[in-house]
């Protein structure tokens, strides 16, 4: 059960970076506004639902360690992207 958990916890909050990374490319401008918006928006629904079905399924728990493992994985990954687009 904890990898369950840790995989639909992640899974949640690693579609929240796909709106992240096309709002950090309509900064840049670097793709057309439309398409990003949709691209945003269905992101950002994708991360809702998906948050919406884990936690159904799998209450918050912070005292389970995949709870802190998922959640510290994304903090890295954030991170990351936002590193990599300010160097680039």
């Amino acid at each position: 059960m904890p990898s369950t958990l840790f995989t639909a916890r992640l899974l949640g909050y690693l579609v929240g970076l796909v709106p992240l990374g096309v709002l950090l490319l309509l900064f840049r401008q670097t793709i057309p506004q439309p398409i990003g918006l949709g691209l945003v928006a269905a992101g950002f629904m994708g991360s809702i639902w998906l948050q919406q079905r884990a936690r159904a399924r799998f209450p918050y728990n912070f005292k389970d360690r995949a709870e802190w493992l998922a959640l510290g994985i994304y903090a890295v990954s954030v991170s990351a992207i936002l590193l990599a687009f300010n160097t680039l």
